[in-house]
């Protein structure tokens, strides 16, 4: 099949780009290097089977052409910076929702059929039900990041509707793993490097979230374009469990050999529209014969292998 990967240079694209390739596909990946890395990339460009486009996905033009010959885009180019949302507050409403209606017609125009999108756990805000599956009523949103998923959710699923697009939507707990840019592990591996002795911890340390390897994600996004036969499937992706934020403390401290003081700025959150609690029900994706391989210690730990290993990540990533 021949797909073509949005993002395909970011943290989880660039991954599935891999797993593509490495399948037999052939791949067009389009990035514009916002936070996308070339070197994320260097497998792909050895095979024969990979085209980059390096481009903007504002451009409907170039989106409609990028599309021509595929049959399955997977969108996962988007803003991913929930922390800092109310600072920015229209960049959600582009880069989430105004692009992925760039893509949705970008297939329209070319008569592909079927996407695959990276959503989030976040869109069940403050969730009435732990664990929470993909029909829990979806509460008042409390992110600018949950709400954008959200909205490009629905034009996805109207899309489906309105022209026998196949969609499978993915609701990600937070990812961790091998070319990990951003998210808690990151920051504080940061910090550690810059005073061992101390870690300045947001909210008071109780905030309890699963996270799942990028491996063990990109195995469920490969099942599901196999398996799913809904026209629009809702997949929660996670693990059968959560971690208090103080335990994956710990293991980076202790991975590092470190045992630095913890300074919390206080409170539930971690910031606006952070959610204390994120714990969702995966037996949807579970049934189509998908298990994660990796607990979220091993996740941890192997994502601070990873940042050890690639100090560049941290020097290009403010």
């Amino acid at each position: 099949m021949r797909f073509l990967v949005t993002g395909a240079a970011g943290f989880i694209g660039s991954n599935v780009v891999d797993r593509l390739l490495a399948d037999g596909h052939e791949v067009v990946g389009f990035d514009s290097y916002i936070t996308g890395q070339r070197e994320f990339l260097t497998g792909a460009f050895a095979s024969p089977k990979f085209r980059l486009i390096e481009g903007d996905l504002f451009d409907l033009t170039s989106v409609i052409e990028a599309c021509v010959g595929i049959d399955t885009v997977i969108h996962f180019a988007a803003n991913a910076d929930v922390r800092f949302g109310t600072n920015h507050p229209r960049r959600d409403l582009d880069q989430n929702v105004i692009v992925t209606w760039n893509v949705l017609e970008g297939m329209r125009r070319n008569g592909v059929k079927t996407i695959a999108f990276s959503s989030t756990g976040s869109v069940y805000g403050v969730a009435p039900r732990i664990p929470t599956p993909e029909d829990c009523p979806l509460p008042i949103q409390t992110s600018l990041y949950g709400a954008s998923k959200l909205a490009a959710e629905g034009f996805i699923s109207a899309y489906a509707e309105g022209f026998g697009v196949r969609a499978i939507i993915f609701r990600f707990v937070s990812i961790l793993g091998e070319r990990y840019t951003h998210g808690h592990v990151f920051d504080f591996y940061k910090q550690l490097l810059e005073h061992p002795d101390y870690l300045r911890v947001l909210g008071d340390g109780s905030q309890r979230k699963g996270y799942l390897h990028v491996q063990d994600c990109v195995d469920a996004i490969m099942i599901a374009l196999d398996k799913s036969d809904e026209k629009v499937g809702i997949f929660n992706l996670g693990v059968p469990g959560y971690c208090q934020l103080t335990d994956s403390i710990g293991w980076i401290s202790n991975h590092l050999g470190l045992n630095p003081r913890l300074e919390y700025t206080g409170g539930k959150q971690g910031w606006i529209g952070d959610n204390p609690f994120i714990f969702l029900d995966c037996w949807k994706m579970c049934s189509l014969g998908w298990q994660p391989k990796l607990s979220i210690e091993a996740a941890v730990r192997r994502t601070v292998d990873y940042l050890q290993a690639n100090k560049w990540v941290l020097e290009r990533r403010p």
